[in-house]
């Protein structure tokens, strides 16, 4: 019988040996043996394999050390092509000759040892009568016969360590190559290559290799598909050109529109004897019970990778023997390690083949094996949300949910399995009710916003909302619009929130429900803030305490009076915001709201900055990030990253700032937030700039405007558009400064944000007095007065009246320096704690 083995050409199996006429005479070697199969002439790839086997190059002079070698891997990736293509190319260093021997390791009844060993020493030139019957003596007989001699052995398709051990000949002359399904972890003293699936670029030249040149490039497209569609598994490659090739007007579009239905793309991976299928059956098949139910119930896993959890779930056991059960499928190379240690995946035809399996089971145990993984995602999922908002007080009588006891590790959990949870949504709403459903997508939500997962948050959205608008229960619908409000807030898309924060808000004033009430007007309140609208959200804020006071929900009064600090901050009231930001870090504390901590330490210590208490932002600045980096939330981690780099350069530490903005410029980049990214090279850039570096500076400022333009992050833009108007100054690039300046001050307006607009005007003022354009200084500081009184900030205000009394005394207009005097002095006398910020400065000011 021919199969396909892992070769791209039929290996016979039965019998196992090539059979060799040899001459009767003793123990003498004929003629050079040639026991390989044949070479496979469109051979491609696999370089970096054949220079870890060390296999000398047949232009170079050189020869290396022979090696033994294990070759393992998933069937049909194409070991025993390797093991053979390898052996053709070291032939010329051993003399003595090549043996092959396909050790039939996933047939019912592999080859025994001592039957291979009488075989190799017959193929050898050794009499029948000299080999003993004996098995130890025919060990002793193999082993002297084969040791210290330059060979190529290959040990084809082995079982097990016990098949292959004794076939191994002493003594370091032969490259010995075995292959195999399994992996052989015991074998010792082995060079292991665990042989993957071709890269795209092998793929596609293969595919020319066999079809020819034309074939392919005639639908570049096509063949695209085809090779996806093969997983680019070797053996798929290998049938599907072939079926290309000896099929009759068979195009390789045909082809490509076959393999793309996955309803029976197996089927369509068979030519003549070699068959997709049936390479995987000789691996299933050697599984015992318990994997081979593991293996075709993992292919029910929502998404792409999956650990014990999941496994214990769906096969009712504990963790640990689940980890068993994995690590038996990816010893027969029936799953693969996931890029995450510990967590294991299918090849896609792997998946395919394993759901056929499943399909062919008994409907009831289907049915419960998915209950009982939906179950453990819906309960875990539940279970890590308690713990990251904090509720650690909830006794859970959840026998079916991950292990959980932290916040940690419910981070942990989450960052695993949140991707499979909110697959799981659609087969939720297939095998149970909508209800259900639409609690497992507000906890799912819940979770996704913690740890800034907004694709996933997305998808959750998706199919959360439209389920709970069937629902006769609002709570549930309200809850996921305001998420879906929130995402638009954090993707700074305000517009969009603020319409869909005002919905949510009118559905919760008409379901009367209090608690829907008073979150929907938070979030509305937040929304405003965020469109410059900061009053208007005040009378939202007051509501919200209101309800929540009356109905004692400490940990949410918090939240709101975060907001409220927001807002006192935003009108110049720093020192009012800060006894409300300490109130709501209290109450987070308290409640073991890490993320709500998190974002309030470093609220808090944006707010110490603006007081100029560097020493304490950078340290409330610190321990925010640490909380984030504990939870995970790479949004928020580059959020207070920027922060406290901003801290750092305010404190001279600009080595320590450069290398942290450096650092948020490729976190953004990992996450893909492009406007982060913006940002963080504007510091960088700004860092650069205080480091003596002006030409890396603006290269780095053009770089973050020309892509926030692109985005139309305007409130971005803004910022970075006047944080860049030092150097543009230095540089003597007055007019660009100037309309960069008129620019980002027009958008501040037009947000709303009063405070940052007369910021970029002392800005400005301060760096034209330091060039001497001192009536442009005086100017901006007196426009940096004039919008200051749009809210309170006596310490803002003092800065502008000290510049502006700097500037007239250098224009030598002395009543007007003596007007600003004045208006220091008796702003000083109304808040006499700003002495003590402003020092010489102020002191200077005044007595000028």
């Amino acid at each position: 019988m021919a199969i396909s083995g892992d070769a791209h050409q039929p290996v016979l199996t039965n019998p196992t040996f090539f059979n060799i006429s040899l001459p009767e005479a003793s123990s003498t070697l004929p003629t050079r043996l040639r026991l390989l199969p044949p070479d496979i002439p469109d051979f491609v790839g696999r370089q970096a394999e054949i220079e870890l086997l060390g296999i000398p190059s047949p232009a170079a002079n050189t020869c290396t050390p022979p090696v033994r070698a294990i070759i393992t891997g998933k069937p049909g990736v194409g070991k025993t092509a390797l093991a053979v293509h390898a052996s053709y190319l070291a032939s010329d260093s051993y003399a003595d000759g090549d043996l092959y021997v396909d050790l039939r390791g996933a047939d019912e009844y592999p080859a025994p040892p001592e039957e291979v060993m009488g075989r190799l020493m017959r193929s050898l030139g050794i009499p029948e009568e000299e080999i003993p019957g004996d098995p130890l003596a025919r060990l002793d007989a193999y082993r002297k016969v084969v040791a210290d001699r330059p060979l190529i052995i290959v040990l084809d398709n082995a079982s097990d360590e016990r098949q292959v051990r004794p076939l191994i000949p002493a003594g370091n002359s032969a490259l010995v190559l075995i292959t195999s399904r399994s992996q052989l972890r015991g074998l010792e003293g082995f060079r292991r290559i665990d042989l993957e699936v071709f890269p795209s670029s092998t793929s596609l030249n293969f595919l020319r290799r066999v079809t020819g040149d034309d074939v392919v490039g005639a639908d570049q497209m096509s063949a695209e598909k085809v090779v996806e569609a093969c997983g680019h598994l070797p053996l798929a490659l290998r049938i599907a050109a072939n079926r290309l090739t000896a099929t009759r007007n068979m195009r390789m579009s045909h082809l490509a529109q076959e393999l793309t239905d996955m309803r029976d793309v197996l089927g369509a991976l068979e030519a003549g004897d070699l068959a997709v299928r049936a390479a995987f059956n000789l691996s299933y098949r050697k599984l015992g019970k318990g994997a081979k139910n593991a293996f075709k119930r993992l292919s029910c896993v929502p998404g792409e990778d999956f650990g014990p959890g999941l496994c214990s779930s769906l096969m009712r056991c504990d963790e640990r023997q689940a980890g068993r059960l994995l690590s038996r499928l990816a010893e027969a190379n029936l799953i693969e390690h996931a890029a995450t240690y510990g967590r294991y995946r299918f090849h896609d035809l792997l998946r395919v083949y394993a759901q056929e399996k499943f399909d062919d089971d008994d409907a009831k145990k289907k049915s419960q094996a998915i209950q009982s993984m939906l179950d453990w995602l819906k309960d875990s999922t539940v279970k890590a949300q308690f713990f990251l908002i904090g509720h650690t007080g909830v006794e859970f009588h959840l026998e079916n949910a991950a292990e959980i006891d932290s916040a940690e590790s419910a981070a942990a959990w989450a960052r695993e399995e949140l991707s499979n949870a909110a697959a799981a949504l659609n087969m939720t709403l297939i095998h149970d009710t909508n209800e259900r459903a639409v609690g497992f997508a507000t906890s799912l939500s819940s979770i996704c916003d913690i740890l800034g997962e907004w694709q996933i948050w997305e998808e959750v959205l998706h199919v959360g909302i439209p389920a709970a608008s069937q629902l006769d229960d609002p709570l549930g619908e309200i809850a996921l619009l305001g998420a879906q409000a929130n995402l638009a807030r954090y993707r700074r898309e305000f517009d969009q929130g603020l319409e869909l924060a005002s919905r949510v808000y009118l559905k919760s004033l008409e379901s009367g429900i209090d608690v829907a009430i008073a979150s929907s007007a938070n979030q509305l309140a937040c929304l405003f803030m965020d469109c410059g609208r900061h009053r208007e959200g005040i009378p939202l804020l007051e509501k919200c305490l209101e309800i929540y006071r009356r109905l004692d929900l400490e940990h949410e009064i918090g939240k709101v009076l975060y907001n409220l600090g927001t807002i006192h901050r935003a009108s110049g009231e720093t020192g009012k915001a800060i006894e409300y930001f300490e109130l709501d870090l209290q109450a987070c504390l308290e409640s073991g709201d890490e993320p709500g901590a998190a974002e309030t330490l470093n609220t808090l210590a944006i707010a110490h900055f603006e007081m100029s208490n560097l020493e304490e932002a950078e340290k409330l600045q610190r321990a925010s990030l640490e909380k984030f980096k504990k939870i995970g939330n790479p949004h928020k981690v580059s959020m207070v990253s920027n922060d406290l780099g901003v801290t750092l350069r305010r404190l001279q530490k600009f080595n320590e700032a450069l290398d942290l903005h450096l650092e948020d410029v490729e976190l953004c980049r990992t996450i893909g937030s492009r406007s982060g990214e913006a940002l963080a090279h504007a510091n960088v850039a700004e860092t650069l700039y205080a480091l003596g570096d002006p030409e890396g500076a603006e290269g780095r400022f053009n770089a973050a405007i020309s892509v926030l333009s692109e985005l139309g992050d305007k409130y971005r833009l803004a910022h970075v558009l006047v944080s860049q108007a030092p150097l543009l100054l230095a540089l003597q690039k007055i007019q660009i400064a100037e309309e960069y300046a008129s620019e980002a001050i027009a958008i501040l307006l037009e947000y709303g944000q009063t405070r940052d607009a007369a910021g970029a005007h002392q800005l400005l003022a301060r760096e034209y007095a330091l060039i001497g354009e001192h009536e442009k200084s005086l100017s901006h500081a007196k426009e940096s007065i004039r919008l200051s009184e749009d809210f309170t900030a006596p310490y803002f205000r003092a800065v502008g009246y000290i510049i502006a009394v700097e500037q007239c005394l250098q224009l030598r207009l002395a009543e007007e320096a003596e007007s600003f005097g004045e208006a220091l002095q008796k702003l000083v006398v109304e808040n006499p704690e700003l002495f003590a910020s402003l020092g010489e400065s102020l002191d200077k000011a005044l007595k000028s």
